[in-house]
């Protein structure tokens, strides 16, 4: 850090669209960077593109950095002295902004682009030599005064301008090869490198770090801070996020919005984790980080320069360790709202048992990658498997159909009268094992056939979490029920 002044960072998207995983990168590396200094986050919304910015998306980007556990101290839903926090409500700083450089000759109207298509700083809106440069202040505010749209140039010295960027050391850009730029379009509206360059001296910015799509506005806006007469702020510019084959992040490689994560069940933590880690180095071998963690180790300085990879398949590994590292009743509560999208929990919450939900979600809690796999694990505890289909099973599953049909209908004879007898305050694991156990000696099978065929026709499937505790969260009513629904489909020796 160079600065001296009080560190104050922000992050300022656009309501465009979702909340981006690059977004939740760059909030994060910024709302670490405060904490370390003892410094202000802070969260502004850049909406002057009308056309493009909605509530809804504004929301969506606010809820998705909180969804995160990013939490900034000022913005346009907690205040602050700094205020107001989107740029559609600070149009009058902006205007007088451009007032003040129009009236010191910095700036001049420009009456040959009526209407700027694209946003942002485009070629289009640059000019090596402007015909408009030349008319005379008074006729042009003569002109404007009448009606006639103009857009308002900053006068573009020509020079090279020059920071030293917190990461990649000392750049340089010759700004003679370009013209005068446009500040305010002839809509009224600033252009996005002056209106960040007027809210982030308002603001009172003291470090700018941002993603490195960002380093070739930055001559403009330095541009812009020289007309004025402000001082910069630092500048950092991390790494782009690519995917693993280099490519740009996009939705055909998986997930890129923060809600996208949040519905596909990977937890917040998780998403927190392989973004700090997608463009910093802790230069040790840990690669699970909590915010505090990543709060004590981050640093400007190991953050790459190079692009940086978003690689999925070491999220999902990520978020399966912090699903199994869960307290049964915190996972109970996160696959919740997936089992009810499911239609699982079709009871009233209220009459719930959390107990037993808990004792469910954590007998698949080691299989689970996402929170979204939930439903698949726990559906036979809800549904009834259809009878039918678990006679098919028996006769394909490489272990039940080691005996007929009728000899898993005859062991069941034989298992279901001591099985019944356990029903009620007996109906336990270790009992249930022990009553398996006895019988498995009557029978002579291998201990995997009868219960390979027990889990068939209980659950519906050839394959669940320990079969003792899973028949007992299933219960001995519907256990039993679905054994003997089964038992009466298979024929008699």
């Amino acid at each position: 850090r160079m600065s001296q002044r009080p560190v104050r960072v922000r992050i300022a998207p656009s309501p465009t669209g979702h909340c981006h995983v690059g977004t939740a990168r760059t909030a994060l590396y910024n709302l670490l960077f405060a904490r370390q200094h003892g410094g202000a986050f802070i969260l502004r919304i850049d909406d002057t593109d009308a056309r493009r910015s909605t509530q809804a998306s504004e929301a969506g980007v606010l809820e998705g950095l909180a969804w995160l556990g990013l939490a900034w101290d000022e913005g346009p839903d907690v205040g602050g002295p700094a205020g107001p926090y989107r740029q559609s409500e600070r149009l009058a700083s902006y205007q007088a902004a451009a007032r003040r450089l129009l009236d010191e000759g910095r700036a001049h109207h420009c009456f040959c682009v009526q209407e700027e298509a694209a946003p942002g700083e485009t070629a289009a809106l640059a000019r090596r030599t402007d015909p408009c440069a030349s008319i005379p202040r008074e006729e042009a505010e003569r002109r404007v005064a009448s009606g006639e749209r103009a857009a308002v140039r900053l006068r573009i010295p020509p020079r090279e301008f020059r920071y030293v960027d917190l990461l990649r050391g000392p750049i340089t850009q010759d700004m003679s090869l370009g013209g005068d730029r446009i500040i305010m379009k002839a809509d009224g509206l600033p252009v996005y490198s002056f209106a960040t360059v007027v809210d982030d001296d308002g603001m009172r910015i003291s470090h700018v770090l941002r993603s490195a799509e960002h380093i070739s506005n930055t001559f403009f806006q330095l541009a812009v801070y020289d007309a004025l007469g402000l001082e910069p702020p630092e500048f950092a510019h991390f790494s782009l996020l690519l995917n693993p084959d280099g490519s740009k992040i996009s939705k055909r490689a998986g997930a890129v919005y923060v809600g996208d994560f949040r519905d596909q069940g990977l937890l917040p933590e998780a998403v927190l984790n392989h973004v700090a880690l997608a463009g910093w180095n802790p230069g040790t071998e840990q690669e699970i980080f909590s915010l505090a963690e990543l709060q004590r180790a981050f640093s400007i300085e190991r953050c790459a320069i190079a692009n940086a990879v978003f690689d999925h398949a070491k999220l999902h590994w990520m978020n399966g360790w912090y699903i199994r590292n869960l307290q049964r009743d915190d996972l109970a509560g996160r696959v919740t709202p997936f089992l009810e999208r499911a239609g699982l929990l079709a009871a009233p919450a209220a009459a719930r048992d959390p107990r037993h939900l808990a004792d469910l979600a954590a007998l698949v809690q080691e299989g689970l990658k996402t929170l979204a796999e939930a439903p698949d694990a726990l559906e036979f505890f809800f549904r009834t498997p259809e009878p039918a289909r678990a006679v098919e099973l028996l006769q394909t599953n490489k272990f039940a159909k080691k005996h007929t049909l009728a000899e898993i209908g005859a062991a069941f004879d034989d298992v279901l009268p001591p099985l019944a007898g356990l029903a009620g305050s007996r109906w336990r694991s270790p009992e249930i094992e022990a009553v398996l156990g006895a019988e498995l000696e009557k029978l002579g099978w291998k201990k995997g056939e009868l219960l390979m065929a027990i889990r068939i026709a209980a659950c519906g499937r050839e394959a669940t979490p320990s079969l003792f505790h899973t028949l007992e969260y299933l219960g001995a009513g519907p256990a039993l029920e679905r054994m003997r629904a089964v038992r009466a489909l298979l024929p008699s020796a």
